[in-house]
Order: C-alpha cells, then sequence, then structure tokens
C-alpha cells in the first residue's frame, strides 16, 4: 500500500495576545493552538518582540501566570524570527507602530496565519494585511477551525 502525501501544516506567527491567553489559562483555543503545534499539526513562528512584549504584559497584569509563560516558551516548538528594521517600518505604513514588528514576523517566517486576538489593531485590518503582506489573520479558534 502505498503512502499518502500529506501536506505540510500551516505556518502560524504568534502575537503576544495569544501567548499571553494560553499562558493565563489552561483552556481555550489559545492553549489549543499551542499544543497544536506540540503535535505537530501546526508550525508556530515567534518573535523576541513578541516574547519581550509576553513578559513585560503578564509580570505587569498576571504576574501568577509568569511561570506558566517561562515553561510554555521553553517547551513549545517554535521557531524564532527577526524581521529587518526595512520591513517593520514597511508594515507601520499598513497597522499601528506598535504591531508593525508583529506582521513583519510573520511576513518575515512566511508564516500562513498571523495568530492574534487584538480585534482593534490587527483582526480590524485583516483585508489590508493580507493585501500588502498575503498574510491571513485570525483568531486561534478560526485557525484551528481550518485545520
Amino acid at each position: 500500500m502505498e503512502a499518502v502525501p500529506t501536506a505540510d501544516p500551516p505556518s502560524v506567527f504568534i502575537d503576544s495576545s495569544v501567548l499571553f491567553s494560553a499562558a493565563y489559562s489552561g483552556t481555550g483555543s489559545a492553549r489549543d493552538l499551542l499544543h497544536a503545534a506540540v503535535l505537530g499539526r501546526v508550525i508556530l513562528a515567534l518573535s523576541e518582540y513578541v516574547l519581550d512584549e509576553t513578559d513585560r504584559n503578564i509580570l505587569a497584569n498576571a504576574p501568577h501566570a509568569y511561570g506558566t509563560f517561562q515553561r510554555l516558551q521553553a517547551a513549545l516548538p517554535y521557531r524564532l524570527i527577526t524581521p529587518s528594521n526595512e520591513l517593520v517600518h514597511e508594515a507601520a505604513r499598513i497597522v499601528v507602530i506598535k504591531d508593525a514588528p508583529i506582521v513583519a514576523g510573520a511576513h518575515t517566517a512566511r508564516a500562513d496565519f498571523l495568530a492574534t486576538y487584538d480585534r482593534k489593531d490587527l483582526l480590524s485590518r485583516k483585508q489590508e494585511i493580507h493585501e500588502a503582506f498575503g498574510l491571513t489573520v485570525a483568531t486561534p479558534q478560526e485557525i484551528l477551525a481550518s485545520l
């Protein structure tokens, strides 16, 4: 019997809102998306910017979740991405400056999805981001539903 070729798992760049949620709560779609990465159903990509922003936000708003964040960071399989300054500046023409490194990171990772809960600045601009960078901006729940 011949093996059936399988498609590569989709690549997902996660922003700090998703990483924060996964550290804060042991249940929910953010945690499920990270679990999908552990199972090899998705390939995760992160940047130092996302890790630093998550670190600051957890320490400021949910210090009880800091240990979980550190364990997730150590245990998760992910590619660490560093976008160029030029690409960050290009992304800043589409999204607010604080989110430009996230969009640039997702583009540098050649991610299929940019996972976020940021409705105000990212999900609301998903059409513009897709047109400029070819990224699908979606919530973890939407990404999981597409698997």
